[in-house]
């Protein structure tokens, strides 16, 4: 299969991991260096995969609304912008309103930072949501012709892909949070949580190896800390009270849990 000529914004973890599947993809990242925009013009599908931090329980698109300013002018209508980064339920169709020049899909990314080149290439899954017909396919196409040809794809609109990005890394952090606190149960009663977490392994609706890390844990790394789990959790917490009127009395409490763990890691440095 002929590989289509691809995009990327922002050249970081996830740009780079992206970017890495293809042969000679178009870079523009101003502040890594790839200052060109025109380098997209010929691109089939462009990438992007810019940071958006969690502000006041909001996703902050201060810098893709910064790109896109600058590159839909030049883009042709039929070029698609395929959403990377991790953006609340509604975003990308938000933007398709507001920039109408070019089309839009979301396909958010599900690659561990230690291990996201092997992420990219070896994925469990992708998952393209577009809300306009034949847009999805075209994305799915450009995966099929690096990727293995067993890789699942869900191909769906582009609220219920950015919901699929958003419950996959609270239900990690869910797990997380979870699996310290019958940690600290087996400290107390003297168990052996290596014994505990083994017999959770083995029951196939848990799951066990490098798939199901979140039930390692790490003494002196206690929590979650990273780059996406805390915002994610913080800006789907709020975006569910406040925007849904739910309670998400167990995302408050996955927050809790962890706040915690956190203070003691500190203590113990």
């Amino acid at each position: 299969m002929v590989q289509a000529r691809v995009g990327v914004i922002g050249y970081g973890v996830v740009g780079a991991a992206t970017a890495g599947l293809f042969d000679n993809p178009a870079i523009y990242d101003p502040p890594k260096g790839y200052e060109d925009p025109t380098v997209l013009t010929d691109c089939d599908v462009i990438f992007m995969a810019v940071p958006v931090p969690t502000v006041l329980g909001k996703n902050d698109l201060t810098i893709v609304h910064e790109v896109l300013g600058t590159i839909t002018p030049i883009l042709r209508p039929d070029q698609i912008i395929a959403m990377r980064s991790t953006v609340l339920p509604g975003t990308v169709r938000a933007l398709q309103e507001q920039y109408p020049g070019v089309r839009f899909a979301s396909n958010p990314e599900f690659l561990r930072a230690h291990r996201a080149f092997d992420d990219a290439r070896h994925p469990y899954r992708v998952v393209i949501g577009a809300d306009e017909p034949g847009i999805a396919e075209r994305v799915a196409d450009v995966y099929r012709a690096v990727l293995d040809p067993d890789v699942e794809f869900v191909l769906t609109d582009t609220r219920t892909a950015e919901m699929i990005k958003y419950a996959a890394n609270t239900f990690l952090a869910l797990k997380i949070s979870f699996m310290h606190e019958v940690w600290d149960a087996c400290q107390i009663l003297g168990i052996d949580y290596d014994v505990v977490k083994r017999g959770l392994e083995l029951d196939p609706r848990i799951g066990d190896g490098e798939a199901n890390e979140e039930l390692t844990v790490k003494p002196d790394r206690l929590g979650f800390d990273d780059e996406c789990l805390p915002k994610d959790l913080a800006a789907f917490t709020s975006f569910l009270q406040n925007e849904l009127g739910l309670p998400a009395t167990l995302f408050d409490a996955t927050a809790t849990v962890n706040a915690g763990m956190l203070s003691r890691r500190l203590v113990a440095g």
